[in-house]
């Protein structure tokens, strides 16, 4: 029998150890705090190629926000906010607004009955207006109550022919207190007894004339 030299028992000869296989970890990509849309018209196509884990989506203050769009937003439980995007330096470690202290909140023109005078009116709408289309009144109402509610419009007027129906579906909310009225004319009246927030106007029939003069008062 063959023994090892020097005597005593023998050594267990260790065997090369087989490589270890690294285990590739894909790094899970941090969430993103917010996403930008510079475009001008906010499509769901487009949300969906953009929001990638975001809940929240910043658009510009004049962006067309399409109907599909907001149900995908509503789908989704996202926010969507207007203005500029946080700053990195912003975005982490800081709860306050990315809007500039003092800055003022433009109204809100929600048309959901469109005529060859409302596609003027929108196409002139002055800064302190932005404009968002919907399908039906009730979507409308809905709306204005959000943006109430959030403190991200201090008024809406809604161009619906149901003028009547979207009022009183937004009377439902606390924080609305809608009125259905037909010209410029009515809202001095209207002022007097009731501090209204969202107007409601069938625009059917109404000359660029009449809505420009409805806008302007309810912006006085």
């Amino acid at each position: 029998m063959l023994q090892q030299l020097g005597g005593g028992s023998p050594r267990a000869v260790a065997k090369p150890s087989s490589p270890v296989a690294k285990v590739s970890e894909s790094q899970p990509r941090p969430a993103v705090a917010e996403v930008e849309i510079a475009e001008r018209i906010v499509t769901a196509d487009l949300l969906k190629e953009r929001v990638n884990g975001s809940r929240l989506v910043v658009v510009g203050q004049k962006a067309l926000v399409t109907p599909a769009a907001w149900d995908f937003i509503r789908e989704r439980g996202l926010t969507l906010n207007r203005g500029e995007a946080k700053s990195p330096s912003t975005t982490t470690g800081s709860s306050k607004s990315s809007a500039p202290q003092g800055a003022k909140t433009a109204s809100l023109l929600i048309v959901v009955r469109s005529t060859e005078a409302v596609e003027r009116l929108a196409a002139d709408l002055p800064g302190s207006w932005r404009r968002e289309l919907l399908g039906c009144p009730d979507d409308a109402a809905k709306l204005a109550i959000g943006e109430l509610s959030r403190g991200g419009t201090p008024q809406a007027v809604i161009l619906a022919e149901q003028a009547h129906r979207a009022a009183c579906l937004a009377n439902r909310s606390d924080a609305a207190k809608a009125v259905a009225v037909r010209d410029a004319g009515d809202v001095p009246v209207v002022r007097k007894q009731l501090r209204a927030n969202v107007w409601c106007v069938d625009p059917s029939g109404r000359s660029w004339f009449e809505l420009r003069n409805l806008l302007r008062a309810i912006s006085q």
